[in-house]
C-alpha cells in the first residue's frame, strides 16, 4: 500500500491502551535510503501534560514517534506502544531535543 504525505498529516494516532494521543503534524526520512524514519505527533493537551512535553498556551507539545512503533495504518495509526511507554521517548533534562 502507498500513502502519501498529505494521507498521512492530520490523522489521529491512538496508543496501544486505546488512548488518542494526537495526530501527524510531519514525517521525517532517512535521506540516504528515503525510507521513513519517525512521525511528528501534535499531541493532545492531556496527553502533553502526562507526558510532561514541552507545550503553550499557544503551542501544541510534539512528539517524535519512531515508525517501528507504527502498529498499522488505517482510518487511524495504531500505535505498538501505549503512552506511558512514550514518556521513554521523551528527552531527558540534560538531553537535547532531537531538532528538525
Amino acid at each position: 500500500m502507498r500513502l502519501s504525505d498529505e494521507t498521512l498529516r492530520g490523522k489521529t494516532v491512538i496508543g496501544a491502551d486505546g488512548q488518542a494521543i494526537g495526530e501527524v503534524s510531519a514525517i521525517f526520512l532517512e535521506a540516504e535510503t528515503w525510507r521513513v524514519e519517525s512521525l511528528q505527533v501534535r499531541l493532545r493537551r492531556e496527553v502533553a501534560d502526562l507526558l510532561g512535553a514541552s507545550r503553550s498556551m499557544f503551542r501544541a507539545g510534539k512528539l517524535e514517534i519512531a515508525i517501528g512503533h507504527v502498529q498499522s495504518v488505517g482510518d487511524a495509526l495504531v500505535l505498538s506502544v501505549d503512552v506511558g511507554m512514550l514518556r521513554r521517548t521523551l528527552p531527558g533534562e540534560d538531553e537535547p531535543a532531537p531538532s528538525h
